[in-house]
């Protein structure tokens, strides 16, 4: 296999995996027996559960294409932690299932799994050239999660007399002083993982403008991460001063965060697709919730690109007994409109184009989806397009915190560019 420069070095190969913020991975066991040719006849097919995604959902979603093939599907749970930790186990062990649901390849399972490049029904699914390492494509999705994305409270925007939308950071900076003046918390954020995926979630449609592919351009020595991330260091750095978001917030758990939102005290929420799921869940809320893309720094185009993952990949194993009906198994998880459509209906997983019955804050995900320019990586990367090492998420969320207990901005890129040179 070919691989572009971004290609990781020693201490980072084997190492990433999907995506800024994952969907939870629960514990779930399976045997894990079975012969890794398939000479039983079935498809071992490994997936992700969980307490909405479990054994009945996933037999449930193949059942359809056992009928119509004849082919006979085994779904196993991960035989450790998650997918993510079974699936080079069981490679090494000689155990490994045939289909692989809800991770990524990486310089190490790269060369065991079935380059899918060169099928005709794959090249339309969602993200699949961003997802490419060098000319292969050995995972294949269902959709995206799309990561930069703001809920507000209409109520509260209409009572701090705000009449739409930010599409500039001065207009939202701005809003955010409204918002305080009408008695709301005017951004919500929280500590743990959010902190650091907040300020990347909402800097994505201006970063990816004045540096595309900054992961690229970051492991050519063509950027630095702090030269890329100051001005979004300067700009939360100046909302915590002016106490638009609280310095309290770090302490709070996600779940907390949520809460807070949901109950209507506060104006902005920066979060991901997978928001939506728990909006649903909240029920009745006492206000209406929008949903807008961040905006962009003057001169701008707006909207910007959206960064988003890939979700609900499938990958396929090397040297298994069945290859053509594995492959027919994925054709159909990721391209029968009623297999999708059960797909995209669990935690928050969108399609650009779709067509499918959607909440109101569902639809307004699906149409910044819809409009948004392009879909860009986020994070540490994905495919061709990645940074030179791996960890970065914890790294840049702990840089973000330290805004909180007196860091300036230069600081905190001088300390996240010192990291990377470290760990390159």
């Amino acid at each position: 296999m070919t691989m572009t420069s971004t290609n990781r070095g020693s201490k980072a190969r084997g190492a990433a995996l999907a995506a800024v913020v994952p969907l939870l991975l629960v514990a779930a066991c399976s045997s894990g027996s079975g012969s890794a040719e398939g000479e039983d006849g079935e498809i071992r097919m490994m997936v992700n559960l969980t307490d909405n995604l479990n054994q009945a959902y996933w037999e449930k979603l193949v059942k359809p294409f056992e009928d119509e093939t004849g082919l006979k599907v085994k779904i196993e749970g991960p035989t450790g932690k998650s997918v993510a930790e079974s699936f080079p186990q069981q490679l090494a062990a000689g155990t490994a299932p045939d289909v692989i649901q809800s991770i990524f390849p990486d310089d190490d399972t790269a060369p065991e799994l079935i380059d899918l490049g060169g099928e005709a029904w794959a090249k339309g699914t969602p993200m699949f050239d961003e997802y490419a390492m060098g000319d292969a494509h050995y995972a294949v999705g269902v959709g995206t999660q799309t990561q930069s994305l703001i809920y507000y409270n209409k109520t509260a925007f209409e009572k701090a007399g705000i009449s739409g939308p930010p599409t500039t950071w001065d207009e939202l900076t701005t809003d955010l002083g409204a918002l305080e003046k009408a008695g709301y918390a005017p951004m919500q954020t929280a500590g743990d993982f959010q902190t650091g995926l907040q300020l990347q979630q909402i800097y994505h449609p201006t970063l990816n403008q004045l540096h595309p592919k900054w992961q690229t351009a970051v492991a050519d020595d063509k950027l630095s991460v702090g030269a890329a991330y100051e001005p979004a260091f300067q700009m939360y750095a100046d909302w915590i001063e002016a106490g638009y978001i609280d310095k309290s917030d770090v302490g709070l758990s996600p779940s907390q965060a949520d809460g807070n939102f949901t109950a209507g005290k506060v104006g902005l929420y920066t979060n991901g697709s997978w928001f939506a799921a728990s909006l649903d869940k909240a029920g009745d809320l006492p206000f209406e919730v929008g949903v807008f893309s961040p905006p962009a720094a003057d001169g701008q185009a707006y909207p910007g690109p959206q960064g988003a993952t890939m979700a609900n990949p499938y990958m396929i194993r090397k040297g298994i007994g069945d290859e053509d009906g594995a492959k027919q198994l994925v054709e159909y998880l990721v391209t029968d409109a009623k297999a999708v459509e059960a797909q995209l209906g669990s935690d928050g997983v969108f399609r650009k184009g779709a067509e499918s019955k959607q909440s109101g804050v569902d639809a307004q995900i699906q149409g910044i989806l819809d409009d948004a320019p392009a879909l860009v990586a986020v994070g540490e990367g994905q495919g061709n397009v990645r940074l030179p090492v791996t960890g970065f998420n914890p790294k840049f969320t702990e840089v973000a915190q330290s805004l909180y207990t007196g860091a300036g901005p230069a600081d905190a890129a001088k300390s996240i560019d010192q990291w990377v040179d470290e760990n390159r």
